[in-house]
């Protein structure tokens, strides 16, 4: 609706306009202040009024921060709270969004732990695909802590249970005090120069942020950057964050579990291994099953019987022409025999000796000469005559021509 040129707005509208406002232009404010009132409702919520010599402001803490807390907010305590303004549409006032609270002090602790968190992160310093892999066998672990209280005693107990093969190098350092960030980054340095590890373990027990400042000294951050040997990080309890956690290769949540992280169970292992032999002699059977089968099937196929079939098929040739070519052979050596034979016997038939054995004889005169007619020979001549068994010496009395 429009009166003289103006718009007219229902509440709501304005409303959504002013929280849309508010919401984009007031946020990630850090606000200093007293708690004037203080409620915390079952869902979590903590209702806030702050307010300092002047004015007041409405302020929440939604259940998901309200429980990440140290600081339980009281009234009277003087805090410094980080959040964003925005509008309670249902009353039309607006509140500030906490996210997070701290005692006055602690919040220029956190104001430079921002400030240190963007400036290093702009650098890539905590980005993903910089983190190392944490070895999953190691033969030495590096342990980087205090020399006294349960942090130590928490690590080494995990890793003699879990994997008591594994070594372990200590350099017991300070954790809290202003010594503390340079006995660290140096430590972490003297550890990589030595090397022999494949992994380090930088931890310290919980406490306030004061206590875990030197855990956000930039010389600490940028030494864990620049380690060759992965680092896991166990600083503080599991809801306290430093900037080394960022940057470390992996952050635990307790010393003990970080010790769990950096070996693996021995009889963990061995049964892992265990399961894989079983696995493999498993599969390995099957596969030789499977190559057998295939096998089988191939010699059951028409083709692979085609080359000995071929091969029976000739070797059957084979026997038949060479049958056939005994028998040829056979018959030609009977054949020619038989010729043989027969020559043999017209020899026989014709050899002297076979008629002089029957009782003729052969004349001949003394030049050896064989006598046919009476011609060839004289009256008183010298004449042999061959018989069967011998020779008659004779002479020639008399010859007659026989025309017979």
């Amino acid at each position: 609706m429009n009166i003289a040129g103006h718009s007219i707005l229902t509440i709501t509208q304005v409303a959504n306009q002013v929280k849309y406002t508010l919401e984009k232009k007031y946020t990630n404010l850090w606000i200093q202040g007293e708690i004037a009132s203080s409620k915390t409702y079952p869902s979590g919520h903590i209702y806030l009024t702050l307010k300092d010599g002047q004015s007041e402001l409405s302020a929440v803490l939604f259940s998901q921060y309200a429980k990440l807390l140290k600081h339980k907010p009281i009234t009277g305590l003087k805090v410094t709270v980080n959040g964003d303004l925005s509008l309670y549409s249902a009353k039309g006032q607006f509140q500030l969004q906490i996210r997070n609270l701290y005692p006055t002090g602690q919040g220029d602790l956190w104001l430079a732990y921002e400030a240190l968190k963007a400036k290093l992160e702009l650098e890539g310093l905590f980005a993903p695909e910089s983190k190392r892999k944490i070895s999953r066998f190691p033969n030495r672990i590096g342990i980087i802590t205090s020399s006294e209280g349960a942090v130590l005693r928490d690590i080494i107990q995990v890793l003699n249970r879990r994997a008591p093969h594994v070594s372990c190098l200590i350099h017991p350092v300070p954790v809290q005090g202003k010594s503390a960030a340079g006995k660290i980054s140096e430590a972490i340095k003297l550890m990589n120069q030595y090397g022999k590890m494949d992994t380090l373990i930088v931890g310290r027990g919980g406490g306030s942020l004061e206590d875990l400042w030197c855990f956000n000294d930039e010389q600490v951050i940028r030494a864990i950057y620049n380690s060759k040997i992965p680092i896991i990080s166990a600083i503080g309890h599991e809801t306290d964050t430093t900037l080394s956690d960022y940057v470390a290769d992996y952050r635990a949540p307790t010393p003990s579990v970080a010790a769990e992280i950096a070996s693996e169970d021995r009889q963990e292992t061995i049964q892992y291994l265990d399961s894989i032999s079983e696995r493999f002699q498993i599969a390995s059977k099957q596969i030789i099953t499977n190559y057998k089968e295939k096998i089988v099937s191939l010699q059951n196929r028409h083709g692979f019987f085609k080359p000995r079939l071929l091969l029976e098929q000739w070797n059957t040739k084979l026997n038949d022409m060479d049958y056939r070519i005994k028998q040829s052979y056979n018959s030609i050596i009977n054949s020619q025999k038989k010729i043989v034979d027969s020559l043999q016997d017209k020899i026989l038939l014709l050899n002297p000796k076979t008629q002089l054995r029957r009782g003729f004889a052969i004349a001949m005169d003394s030049k050896n000469n064989i006598i046919f007619s009476p011609d060839q020979v004289k009256i008183n001549e010298d004449m042999k005559i061959q018989v069967s068994k011998g020779i008659i010496m004779t002479k020639v009395k008399e010859g007659k021509i026989n025309n017979a």
